[in-house]
């Protein structure tokens, strides 16, 4: 029974004062070295960077409006070109208003035609008359002094089957003595009309050159 437990104390004490020796070496030496060598990296690396933003200095940017002061030297530069177009107008806008007396004697002779038509008798197939009022004024004064030979008719576009025009074929002619004038007028060489719209030029000429002329419409049915 004594040889049995004697090996088992032995064994024992050999492996405890191995684990007790490497402990005490790795905690003390790596510990202390990593610390201090990250803190002053960090203080290094802050201070330059605060410094750069504070060179570039805003005060110059201010100094850019000034360069604006020229601006205003240019508008009175300016300023009296509008002075000189002012006084322009005034010296054309006389010469411009002496223009329509001249003109006035010349447009004054310009006659104005107010032009009514209606067929009255005339029809498809027949040979009758139709009526034409023509009222001449001129500048607003009726013109009381014409004659038939003051008048031109003439019909453009003939209708269709129509073998005649009633151009210069005034077959009546009255004065009314207030500016209207009361024309009658047919196909020449007594051809028959022919039903539609029958277009037309009036025009009236006076013996002092006053001239005037309308369009007609001459609907036979």
């Amino acid at each position: 029974m004594a040889t049995k437990t004697a090996p088992q104390k032995s064994a024992a004490k050999k492996p405890a004062a191995a684990v007790k020796k490497p402990m005490p070496a790795a905690k003390s030496k790596p510990a202390v070295a990593a610390k201090p060598a990250l803190r002053p990296v960090a203080k290094t690396v802050m201070k330059p960077v605060a410094k750069v933003p504070v060179k570039p200095v805003q005060a110059p940017a201010k100094a850019v409006p000034p360069v604006k002061a020229p601006a205003p030297k240019i508008i009175s530069v300016a300023a009296p070109v509008p002075v000189i177009e002012e006084t322009l107008p005034p010296l054309l806008q006389p010469a411009a208003r002496l223009l329509p007396g001249p003109k006035g004697s010349t447009t004054s002779k310009a006659l104005t035609l107010s032009v009514q038509t209606y067929q009255a008798t005339a029809g498809n197939g027949n040979t009758h008359p139709a009526n034409i009022l023509v009222v001449v004024t001129c500048g607003g004064t009726p013109i009381t002094e014409l004659t038939k030979d003051h008048f031109t008719l003439m019909e453009h576009f003939e209708v269709p089957g129509q073998t005649a025009c009633f151009s210069n074929n005034i077959t009546s002619f009255r004065n009314a003595g207030t500016g209207a004038y009361l024309l009658q007028t047919k196909p020449n060489n007594g051809a028959p009309w022919r039903s539609g719209h029958h277009l037309g030029q009036l025009l009236v000429s006076t013996d002092d050159d006053e001239q005037g002329q309308s369009a007609i419409k001459l609907i036979i049915r």
